[in-house]
């Protein structure tokens, strides 16, 4: 599908870029219950890190600590 536009439309592209890191440190864990999303700040990464969502968030029911750290080496050690 092509769709031709009345003007031109700049668009805005973010660069990727990478860091390398050897521990994580994190600095707050909110938890969203209106949203069933909770997530983790990490001090050297400048997005939030979504922990559990949707029917993983119902599943992990009252997570503790452990979970996220559980959790936390599953999306960065795999």
């Amino acid at each position: 599908m092509e769709i031709n536009l009345n003007s031109p439309y700049e668009v805005v592209l973010m660069e990727r870029r990478t860091k390398t890191i050897e521990k994580i440190k994190v600095r707050s864990i909110i938890d969203f219950p209106s949203e069933k999303r909770v997530v983790a700040q990490i001090r050297d990464l400048g997005e939030p890190v979504i922990l559990w969502s949707g029917d993983a968030y119902d599943a992990i029911g009252q997570w503790t600590d452990a979970d996220v750290e559980t959790k936390l080496n599953e999306l960065f050690n795999s």
